[in-house]
């Protein structure tokens, strides 16, 4: 089932990078981590669907996703740049993504932040915090959004990672054996890994070589 709801705001997080805010429909529930199938009645995207997930929790009032928008792709996101609010969007019912098997280590790159965004959210909530590190990959400091936020949540249990920059206070560097082995001391935990295909791929062969199980590592593209 699909519900056309109104985009009531769109904040700029980074130059790439937008939150959006949409009218909830009456009786829509989720759970932190799902996600939804989203559509534009645009002629330049009219037959296309891209999944987001949803960055806040179930109790709001509004329901809100943090998309990263890609101008030269001539696509959804491209698209979703150019959106101001009152506008339409089509969303559809919630669907799971990431599995939780309990605490364990968050391995992101970019965008691939989403789908934990509610989940850490909700486990501050209800305490359970505890146990659970974030590693927050990007290109620059430009890119990194919600840094405040996860480091309020998390504390030294964030760690955010640039690849083409260094910075003081920041991991410099690329995914890999040799980078997790050095910040990871327990690999018979579970693992949450998302983000572009080539990331997530070198995140779960990583792991699997320093012996996490595979049963234990979640992966979403």
């Amino acid at each position: 089932m699909d519900f056309p709801v109104t985009l009531l705001n769109k904040e700029q997080l980074t130059h790439d990078v937008v939150r959006l805010t949409l009218q909830r429909p009456p009786s829509y529930a989720f759970i932190a981590g799902q996600a939804i199938d989203f559509k534009l009645n645009r002629p330049e995207v009219k037959d296309k669907v891209s999944a987001f997930t949803f960055t806040g929790l179930s109790t709001y009032e509004h329901l809100e996703l943090t998309i990263k928008c890609y101008l030269d792709h001539h696509g959804m996101t491209e698209q979703v740049a150019r959106l101001k609010a009152g506008d339409e969007v089509i969303i559809s019912e919630p669907f799971d993504t990431v599995a939780l098997k309990g605490p364990g280590v968050f391995i992101a790159g970019g965008t691939g932040v989403t789908p934990f965004i509610a989940i850490l959210r909700q486990l501050r909530v209800t305490g359970n915090l505890a146990g659970n590190s974030l590693f927050f990959f990007n290109k620059t400091k430009a890119d990194l959004f919600m840094e405040e936020e996860f480091r309020s949540m998390l504390g030294d249990a964030f760690h955010p990672m640039l690849s083409n920059e260094e910075a003081p206070g920041y991991l410099h560097g690329r995914v890999g054996a040799a980078f997790l082995s050095a910040h990871i001391k327990d690999f018979n935990q579970p693992f949450y890994t998302c983000g572009p295909e080539g990331f997530v791929k070198a995140v779960k062969s990583s792991l699997l070589e320093l012996g996490a199980g595979e049963s234990m590592i979640d992966v979403q593209f």
